[in-house]
């Protein structure tokens, strides 16, 4: 029991340390792009209002999550992720997960301390949820980056031989595989419903939260306002893309090898700890039954967890 109330504090506040220092960095980098672009940004975007679903009648959880302010960022992942899930159903799936892990937990035989594997499980089911989604967000934003480049000559071309640019968006739809057909269909539908371009375009930032899109937006939206040849941007802007994409997929072959060994430094452990108790449960009592086996059982996982993401963070290398 004394292993528990000193693993679960300490795991929290390693946990709490790596999204406070991921926060700042993603905060400090949001900064930079708002500094850039904020020749092409004027309009702030207007708190959006839900008229047909009244307050009065959404669910207990709902109001939670949005008195918290957790609501909308759920939401916008699961949108992000290409998800017709909402964010209170995400939530209830993870809790659900954690409510199964507790039970299977309690059956299953362990040689140290008897809840040890309910927490276990319950963490692992609480978090797997939310996992799978940015996993997703993940996976569309890697295919929608890759698509980009073709979508922005495929436009280029459309402008050069005279036709609009709605009807270029329209042709790209078409003609495109997901998800940057559904990224664009999101766009054309608003301009056919009668927002301007720059609105339109702009919501395209909450869907591809990346840095291309950004540029993207900031070129139609000053070839808007001050002229100039939108095709011979847009085929620039993809030549960049490309070689961006090119250097990036470089420095991640350059780096596997560090992802590699942070993988194995982490799982090795983890392997050889359920190898030995299956085959000899009683060689690892001295960790689980002592006091000061459980405090170097302890402090053995927080060094895993913090080497792990030392690691991840040297090789993650920003292009």
């Amino acid at each position: 029991m004394l292993f528990l109330i000193v693993f679960v504090p300490l795991l929290l506040v390693v946990l709490l340390v790596v999204w406070v220092v991921g926060s700042i960095v993603r905060s400090r980098e949001n900064n930079q792009l708002r500094a850039m672009l904020r020749t092409a940004d004027p309009v702030i975007a207007e708190r959006s209002v839900e008229l047909l679903r009244p307050v009065s009648v959404q669910g207990s959880l709902t109001r939670f999550l949005e008195s918290v302010g957790m609501l909308h960022r759920l939401e916008l992942l699961l949108n992000q992720a290409g998800l017709n899930w909402s964010g209170t159903q995400l939530v209830s799936a993870s809790l659900i997960a954690c409510l199964i892990g507790i039970v299977v937990g309690t059956q299953v035989p362990f040689a140290g301390p008897q809840a040890l594997p309910s927490i276990v499980l319950s963490a692992a089911g609480l978090v797997v949820p939310f996992l799978i989604a940015r996993r997703k967000r993940s996976k569309r934003i890697a295919a929608f980056e890759e698509q980009f480049p073709e979508a922005l000559d495929f436009l280029s071309r459309s402008l050069r031989a005279g036709h609009a640019f709605s009807v270029g968006l329209e042709m790209l739809v078409a003609d495109s595989a997901e998800p940057l057909a559904s990224v664009f269909r999101r766009t054309l539908t608003d301009l056919h419903l009668g927002s301007p371009l720059e609105v339109a375009l702009r919501k395209m930032i909450d869907v591809v939260p990346i840095v291309d899109v950004r540029f993207f937006i900031a070129s139609v939206v000053l070839q808007q306002e001050t002229g100039g040849n939108l095709s011979e941007i847009l085929s620039n802007l993809a030549h960049v893309i490309r070689d961006r994409f090119r250097l990036k997929g470089q420095v991640k072959a350059a780096s596997a090898h560090g992802r590699i060994t942070a993988l194995v430094l982490l799982c090795m452990p983890i392997a050889v700890a359920a190898f030995m108790m299956v085959t000899s449960p009683s060689y690892l009592k001295v960790l689980t039954d002592s006091h000061v086996g459980r405090v170097m059982l302890t402090g053995a996982v927080v060094a895993q967890l913090i080497g792990y993401f030392c690691i991840k963070k040297i090789v993650n290398i920003k292009v």
